[in-house]
Parts: C-alpha cells; sequence; structure tokens
C-alpha cells in the first residue's frame, strides 16, 4: 500500500500547563523526532489526558522512559507538551532507510504537460528498508519553506513536487497525482519499494540534490 493520504493537527482539549508560546523554554541541542502513527492518540499530562494528536503528527522528543516519551507539538507559533506511548509513534528520520536514486535527465513534456520556461525533472527513488527502518513514512510538502520533501537546486533553491506517481485501489495503473500535497510510505523489511517525483525546473538548470526529511542524496544525471 503506498501513497495513502492523511491528515495532521491536534484535536484541542488543552490545559493551559500544556500550551506555550513558541519562544519560551529551552530545545535540546540535537533534537530527536517521532511521528504518530495511529489517529486521535492520546497526549498525557501529570497523569490527565490533556489533548489528542492526529496521525502524521510530527513530535519533538523532550525526555524517554520505558515505552513513553514527553513531547512537544508544535503549532503554528504555538506548542502543546505531554507524554504519549512510543507504541503509537515511529522515528521520523530516513537515516535507516537505504535508498538509491535512478539516472535522469529533464524533458520539456511529462504526462501531456508543459510548463512555458520550465522543465520537468522525473526522480525515481528506490527504498530498500531493513530492519532498523520505521514501519512508514510521513512526508509533507505544501511549501518549499516548511516541505520534508524538496529538490534542492544548486545552494539555495528549493523545489517541492510538481507531482507524484501512486497507486489507488481499485486500479491497476498508477495515477500520477499533481494535487495531493503529502504522503505516507508504509515500509516493510527486505521489500523494496519505488516511488516517482517528478519536479518543474528552470531550463538549463544543474546540481539537483533530493532532499528526503534528514537525508540529501545527489541525482545523477544522464549524458
Amino acid at each position: 500500500m503506498k501513497g495513502r493520504m492523511s491528515r495532521s493537527g491536534l484535536v484541542v482539549c488543552l490545559c493551559a500547563a500544556a500550551v506555550a508560546l513558541a519562544g519560551e523554554g529551552a530545545a535540546p541541542a540535537k533534537p530527536k523526532f517521532l511521528v504518530v502513527v495511529q489517529d486521535k492518540a492520546a497526549l498525557n499530562y501529570e497523569n490527565t489526558q490533556v489533548g489528542e494528536v492526529v496521525e502524521g503528527t510530527r513530535l519533538e522528543v523532550r525526555e524517554a522512559r520505558e515505552g513513553w516519551a514527553f513531547v512537544r507539538a508544535w503549532f503554528g507559533r504555538n506548542w502543546s507538551e505531554g507524554w504519549i506511548r512510543t507504541a503509537l509513534t515511529v522515528p521520523d528520520t530516513m537515516v535507516d532507510v537505504p535508498l538509491k536514486i535512478a539516472p535522469t535527465r529533464p524533458r520539456d513534456l511529462y504526462e501531456g504537460k508543459i510548463e512555458p520556461g520550465k522543465q520537468f525533472l522525473e526522480v525515481r527513488v528506490k527504498l530498500e528498508p531493513t530492519d532498523k527502518s520505521p514501519s512508514r513514512v510521513y512526508f509533507h510538502f505544501e511549501q518549499p519553506q516548511s516541505a520534508d520533501l524538496y529538490l534542492r537546486i544548486g545552494l539555495r533553491t528549493q523545489v517541492v513536487p510538481y507531482g507524484f506517481v501512486r497507486k489507488v485501489g481499485g486500479m491497476t495503473r498508477p495515477v500520477f497525482d499533481t494535487k495531493e500535497k503529502r504522503q505516507i510510505i508504509l515500509l516493510k523489511p527486505g521489500e523494496p519499494l519505488i516511488e516517482t517525483y517528478v519536479f518543474t525546473v528552470p531550463v538549463r538548470s544543474r546540481n539537483f540534490t533530493l532532499v528526503l526529511k534528514d537525508v540529501a542524496v545527489e541525482v545523477p544525471m544522464r549524458r
């Protein structure tokens, strides 16, 4: 199952002790992150449930102990804190997901579409999950500034996917989706997956790097 979509956010029933402005408190020097894999997972504070975080919510780990993690969830300029069962989360990282990128090159036409002044760059990624890999990965790419999946061109320019290929239940042919800006990939050890992302890039641009959360890989180009 690939390309399933999710919501993200918080079902609000938070107490005042769990809510603070973003500028307060000190964050760890090297924070670790989790992502919620169950809808309406309970967030607890001092033996009281103070809220529910939905599937796909990204959490910053502040402390961990015996199957629980004390986490901070950011919502705009505000954040909320509480304890959550780690069984309801997976590590929010791509470090433990080996991957390869197929050689590619820009093209003027893709799926019958043309973008004036730009070219299409199809990037095919082969994921080879192991026992160390998370069971699923969540990608969000609504805006270049906040996306955790994007193409870096040169040193500064960031481009989110123009579209990506996903499978739809009941259909034998994969669908090229240009509207959805979120993706969930389910990973199983020993079962490789190929994900295809398409970007629009300026004509004659070079030096492409694909960024997948905390991993950056140079995109090999065909001659």
